[in-house]
């Protein structure tokens, strides 16, 4: 009997993004989950097998069947939960499945290259007499014959023996030589076998923290609060209960969620089970990992997208082995593909950071959801300050919440007090530095403690003006300003990398008065150094931490306290936590405050919070100073009393009236291109298409709105224009059901040429 393959072709085109039916040879054996090389549109492409079935579908029954051309595995690579969390995330995510594919499964990188296979031996009589008859073609033998593996890639080949396409045609019609389809994996090949304790970064981390780090031991020999016991007994009876379930940790700053993780993965690891951490940058992934290592040791892996490919296929295979069980990473560690996984924890799970901004545009808080549903586990959201949305499906009955109100320890939550610095240049202090926050740095400085000052913008100034004519020096390539660096005397663009030097004249009037404008964390270490010329002090942003080892060099010099001031960007506020450290201060609260975005609230309140959260977190007390022009807005005031709950019901009342998520949702069709006029063109016929399908399907008034086309925030970005159109919508299935068949619709016409469409579902940035 005859058998078919269903297989979904790995290619990012919408034209193209479907599956396909194959004829299985009848040597050859092939299973769901196996990779296969097929014919489509006269090229041969990858694809994976979704599918074997006897009958064909009923309008392919007249259609000549191609057969599979080749298997590239012998076992079934992607097991089955694996494969339908692909589908699901190609339809929530409104992209392709080759994409969804390769973000669920991205070991699948690869591709399709031409080989070159010897048929002679340079023994042969007839290759040895080239020698005087075609030189070129027997250089072209003896270098394919030396090949290690007797055979080489077509371009390699005709490189190293440099011969033309006419003596290549010779060779293979002489049968000396035959060309091949072989499909070569990404970074394929042998990595040495290791375990987290050998990883440098954390061996290093280690021996840096020395006793302030957690002593070894193989089990737990610290105790728990009451508010932490209860936490883990909760979450473990609905680990014992066997069916899926969302539970919300809200902690304040400080209150043991790392050990309350710790119980748990020892609790699912007693039993059998795996599971998986999430923390919102790659940069904590080491730092936390070393207190699971201690515990668990080398069933502890870490994984994230800054691994290379080697390095991710062997942490892969070895958590496929079952060697490894307890996955520590970022945002991309969400798909790892542990064999009994049981619980996925997300730390800091308000973060920003869990939102891929690149095609498929996830969120790792949907997909954890989605596989504990297919696996009957737990999710555990972690956080000081929860994402309204999570608050709010909590506080609905949705997802559950518990609670932990207390630090651990002696330590209790700093006061904070609040400058007004209006005030402070009426009575003439033109410093970025308060008379408070100047007065409580030398107390800390006399004490020997250490302080840390928070500005979320990095480099020297935000901007350079002409204070005659207005014209701000902004990026060629990108619609934003560019920000000048003391360091190296030059002005970068914080998107394209685009710099340039100062000018000494306004280019637009020729005017001397052109100034810097704004402060970023550059300037305020530079003026720190002014006021406190004989204290060290160090910078902890993007543009200190380019290389690998500076984050982790930085952190560990503070906590070896060879510094006594750490001046830093929001990286600062997650995971630190340091004995020492009395003083938190917050330069400019308003820079976050005032961005054009409805959820520049509450990312104002969190940092604020998190950023407060690191004084005070041992024995000795601590103490906050918050900088801003605002001193009555509600998020400063709430965040300056540790009040969540007040916070999330005044922003919950202004969201409720303007219609915001979570009472509605948004999806947003980002189209880019090279030409403003054929970005604007597209825009304008995807509107079209949009609007044909809300005729079409006869949507109820006001059921579906369409916002835009119009132009994108930043209008130009890395030499691309950037227009968009928003969908918004009460029913998330509706909208994206809507978008999808519009977005198929405007594939099918001309405009969409050349076109890069990016969709986001409930975007976290305007």
């Amino acid at each position: 009997m005859l058998s078919y393959a269903e297989v979904l072709v790995d290619v990012a085109n919408r034209r193209l993004d479907q599956s396909y039916h194959y004829l299985i040879p009848e040597l050859l054996d092939v299973k769901i989950g196996m990779r296969v090389l097929v014919s489509l549109q006269n090229r041969k492409v990858q694809g994976l097998v979704v599918n074997v079935t006897n009958e064909l579908p009923y309008e392919l029954a007249l259609v000549t069947i191609k057969p599979v051309l080749e298997r590239m595995d012998k076992d079934s690579l992607i097991p089955p939960d694996l494969i339908e969390l692909a589908h699901w995330l190609a339809q929530t995510t409104i992209c392709s499945i080759a994409q969804s594919l390769h973000t669920v499964w991205p070991l699948l990188n690869g591709k399709v290259e031409e080989w070159v296979i010897p048929l002679a031996s340079l023994k042969d009589a007839d290759v040895q007499t080239l020698q005087w008859l075609d030189p070129d073609a027997f250089r072209a033998m003896n270098v394919i014959n030396r090949a290690r593996s007797k055979a080489i890639a077509l371009n390699t080949f005709i490189k190293r023996a440099d011969i033309s396409g006419t003596t290549l045609e010779k060779l293979i019609q002489q049968g000396w030589i035959k060309k091949e389809a072989r499909f070569v994996s990404i970074g394929k090949g042998a990595v040495k076998k290791g375990t987290l304790g050998e990883d440098p970064l954390v061996k290093s981390l280690n021996q840096e923290n020395g006793a302030n780090g957690p002593e070894n031991r193989t089990g737990r020999t610290y105790e728990l609060t009451r508010e932490q016991a209860t936490a883990v007994k909760s979450v473990v009876a609905s680990l014992e209960e066997g069916s899926s379930h969302t539970i919300l940790l809200h902690g304040v700053t400080g209150s043991g969620k790392t050990d309350v993780y710790r119980d748990l993965i020892a609790h699912v690891i007693a039993q059998g089970g795996d599971a998986i951490l999430l923390v919102p940058e790659i940069s904590l992934t080491s730092q936390v990992a070393r207190y699971f290592e201690t515990q668990f040791g080398d069933q502890v892996i870490i994984l994230h997208s800054g691994l290379r490919p080697r390095e991710k296929m062997k942490a892969w295979e070895d958590i496929l082995a079952g060697d490894k069980r307890i996955v520590i990473g970022a945002r991309s560690a969400v798909f790892a593909p542990l064999l009994n996984l049981r619980l996925i924890i997300l730390d800091e799970e308000h973060d920003g950071a869990y939102k891929q901004d690149e095609n498929p545009k996830y969120h790792a808080r949907d997909v954890a959801r989605k596989r504990m549903e297919q696996l009957k586990g737990v999710v555990l959201l972690g956080s000081a300050t929860p994402s309204l949305e999570a608050y709010a499906a909590a506080q609905s009955g949705k997802i559950r919440m518990l609670t932990m109100t207390r630090r651990i320890g002696e330590s209790t939550l700093p006061p904070v007090e609040i400058v007004d610095m209006r005030e402070e240049l009426i009575g003439g202090n033109r410093s970025v530095f308060s008379l408070l926050l100047q007065q409580k740095l030398r107390e800390r400085i006399e004490r020997g403690e250490q302080a840390m000052l928070f500005l979320n913008r990095r480099g020297y100034s935000t901007f350079v003006a002409c204070r005659e004519c207005g014209y701000v020096v902004s990026c060629p390539n990108c619609d934003i300003t560019l920000t000048y660096h003391s360091q190296g005397q030059a002005m970068r663009c914080h998107y394209c990398n685009h710099t340039e030097l100062p000018p000494l004249t306004c280019p637009k009037c020729a005017s001397r008065y052109i100034r810097f404008f704004g402060q970023g964390t550059q300037r305020v270490e530079e003026e720190l150094q002014g006021l406190l010329p004989e204290v060290s002090i160090l910078r902890l942003d993007f543009d200190t931490t380019r290389s690998g080892e500076a984050h982790r060099t930085i952190l560990a010099r503070f906590r070896r306290q060879e510094a006594s001031i750490l001046v830093g960007t929001q990286m600062m506020a997650k995971g630190l936590d340091f004995p020492n450290v009395t003083l938190v201060g917050v330069v400019a609260a308003d820079q976050t405050l005032n961005m054009p975005d409805f959820r520049a609230r509450e990312r104002t309140f969190q940092l604020l919070t998190q950023v407060a959260g690191r004084a005070g977190r041992s024995t000795k007390p601590g103490e906050v100073i918050i900088q801003t022009y605002s001193p009555t807005d509600g998020a400063i005031l709430r965040a300056a009393q540790h009040d969540y709950q007040g916070f999330f019901w005044e922003e919950i009342r202004y969201r409720k009236e303007r219609n915001y998520p979570p009472y509605t949702h948004i999806v947003r069709v980002l189209l880019l291109h090279e030409k403003e006029d054929r970005v604007i063109k597209g825009a304008n016929d995807l509107e079209a298409c949009l609007k044909q399908g809300i005729q079409d399907l006869k949507f109820r008034k006001n059921e579906i709105d369409i916002l835009g086309p119009a132009p994108a925030v930043l209008t130009r970005l890395k030499n691309q224009w950037r227009w968009q159109i928003s969908v918004k919508g009460r029913r998330l299935d509706l909208l994206r059901a809507f978008l999808h068949q519009g977005v198929q619709r405007f594939y099918k016409g001309p405009a969409s040429s050349g076109i890069i469409l990016n969709i986001e579902v409930d975007p976290l940035s305007s």
